[in-house]
């Protein structure tokens, strides 16, 4: 299965960029060449325009190996969020940096800005939580921390170009609250909604990924992959080869969320 030729491997942070690029020229050999680093000028750019070093910050060094391996260009990696429209080039942060710091009323001291959409949504790291700091979306935490939030865009990637077949099953926000609440029992109070939809899908025996986190559980097994996503609701995809193997992981998992149900075919 096309899992087993692409690594996804699991290290220290220091070696961040080297594993994702193998992880990503193992989809596309020329992948490498195509990105382009962040010059140390602009990096310096972006600390003044950030302004962090007045508070005794400083570029956390999982982003700050992002900028310099492909800060001017990641070639579509970041591009696999949303529907798009990514803006996550340095040039671009630094020009747009003051608008999305007013827009959403973000503390300079405590958030780093480094990825925008055309919709005006926006990405922050989450300062003094280490080197490899939480990503977080409109306040929230949006990927447990950024090496992850990397390696999920890379699976995703692979999900999009790599299987010919995909299932996406979605509910409301509403929908979701409401079905967390209807199977919640004194013990399930205690685990967070992510542990809850990992229990439920046990009986499938995927292997999970290093990178999964709180708001996303990424699972393999050996005819298909999976993608939860509770950042907005429940979002579960599923891709493979196998049209068969899909048809069948669509009519288990309405029967597991029955009352949430809502399932898109695509053909990749």
């Amino acid at each position: 299965m096309v899992i087993n030729q692409i690594p996804f491997k699991e290290g220290p942070v220091e070696t961040m960029a080297e594993r994702l690029f193998q992880t990503m020229n193992a989809m596309d050999p020329q992948w490498q060449a195509k990105v382009k680093p962040a010059t140390q000028n602009q990096i310096h750019a972006l600390q003044q325009t950030a302004g962090i070093q007045q508070y005794g910050r400083s570029i956390p060094f999982a982003y700050l190996q992002f900028l310099e391996t492909m800060g001017q260009n990641d070639n579509g990696l970041l591009a696999q969020e949303w529907d798009g429209g990514i803006e996550a080039n340095i040039d671009s942060i630094i020009e747009d940096y003051a608008y999305y710091i007013d827009l959403y009323e973000i503390d300079r001291s405590e958030y780093l800005l480094f990825c925008t959409n055309w919709t005006e949504s926006a990405l922050f790291l989450k300062l003094a939580t280490g080197e490899n700091p939480p990503v977080y979306h409109c306040g929230k935490l949006f990927a447990g921390s950024f090496e992850k939030y990397l390696f999920q865009m890379a699976f995703r990637k692979m999900e999009r170009t790599r299987f010919s077949y995909e299932i996406d099953f979605s509910s409301s926000s509403k929908a979701f609250a409401d079905f967390l609440s209807q199977m919640s029992t004194p013990e399930a109070l205690c685990t967070k909604p992510i542990e809850r939809i990992e229990q439920m899908l046990k009986p499938y025996r995927l292997q999970k990924a290093w990178f999964s986190d709180e708001v996303h559980f990424l699972g393999v097994s050996s005819e298909y992959i999976m993608r939860v996503d509770l950042d907005w609701a429940l979002n579960i995809i599923v891709s493979s080869d196998q049209f068969s193997v899909l048809q069948k992981m669509k009519k288990s998992l309405n029967e597991l969320f029955r009352e949430i149900a809502n399932w898109s075919d695509q053909c990749m």
